[in-house]
């Protein structure tokens, strides 16, 4: 089903964590009103199936790995989009990573440096890229997926729920940020 609730002829959108579930999802409704999609997320293949997908139901899109807690896959997708698109108007930050599910105490150094990895600092580190480019070419949008946990941490998902906080204020802070120096 083709939804047309705006206009986005000629963006160009990344999503990460693109390659199932809401990333996906995601991917699809750019594509449909007109985006060209850049599917990313860890695994290549899984990438390309999606974006085989959103091609095949007419819309326009890519596959291009990237593990968001890796800062030189955060460098390598960003080359690829200056090179072969020069610009990036949408990047919608969905990857994320919940190694462990048990009692706060009990978080493990591997689970919670993974899990800020991967949903703070991949988050930051995209922004800040995207932002560059975007502040290159007049602007762009810049979407970061949380989580009801952002406000009330869930249960037994103490390292998340805190990661996911941190990324509602770290939007805030860009938001601040780049207004100010808009106005400036």
């Amino acid at each position: 089903m083709t939804t047309n609730l705006f206009d986005l002829s000629g963006k160009i959108a990344l999503v990460t964590g693109a390659s199932r579930g809401i990333g996906e999802e995601i991917a699809k409704l750019l594509a449909q009103q007109g985006a060209h999609a850049i599917v990313s997320s860890r695994k290549l293949d899984d990438c390309e199936t999606v974006a085989r997908g959103i091609g095949e139901a007419g819309g326009s899109a890519e596959a291009y790995p990237c593990h968001v807690g890796r800062l030189e896959d955060i460098q390598g997708v960003f080359q690829h989009i200056r090179s072969k698109h020069g610009r990036l108007d949408i990047l919608v930050n969905n990857a994320a990573a919940n190694p462990y599910f048990g009692h706060i105490l009990d978080t493990d150094l591997s689970s919670f440096e993974k899990t800020v990895e991967v949903n703070l600092r991949g988050y930051f580190f995209m922004s800040v890229e995207a932002g560059k480019l975007m502040r290159e070419h007049g602007g762009g949008a810049i979407v970061n997926t949380a989580s009801v946990n952002a406000l009330q941490p869930g249960d037994k998902q103490g390292i998340y729920s805190i990661t996911k906080a941190a990324v509602a204020n770290m939007t805030r802070a860009f938001a601040r940020s780049v207004a100010r120096s808009a106005s400036a």
